[in-house]
């Protein structure tokens, strides 16, 4: 089964790592997010959770669930510009 790209590769630091880390697919986000601190875990967090794991179950709105990946790691000050 192919992979969910997203439309733009996004350059993150995972929580509590100082790697960067190029997300491509909505896979790849969501195997971050399987490894966030439980007690990091807001609203931002668990939208993104949410409508990554949507998208790939129903293989659309991946625009949405990249916005919503996007939000919680500018949030966070995890994305890497």
């Amino acid at each position: 089964m192919a992979d969910l790209m997203l439309s733009t590769p996004l350059r993150v630091k995972p929580h509590g790592s100082d790697t960067i880390r190029e997300v491509a697919t909505l896979q790849d986000a969501s195997e971050i997010l399987i490894d966030w601190p439980q007690t990091k875990r807001g609203p931002f967090y668990q939208a993104a959770r949410e409508k990554i794991e949507s998208a790939l179950e129903n293989k659309e709105g991946a625009a949405l669930a990249q916005e919503a990946f996007t939000a919680l790691f500018d949030h966070t000050g995890l994305l890497v510009r």
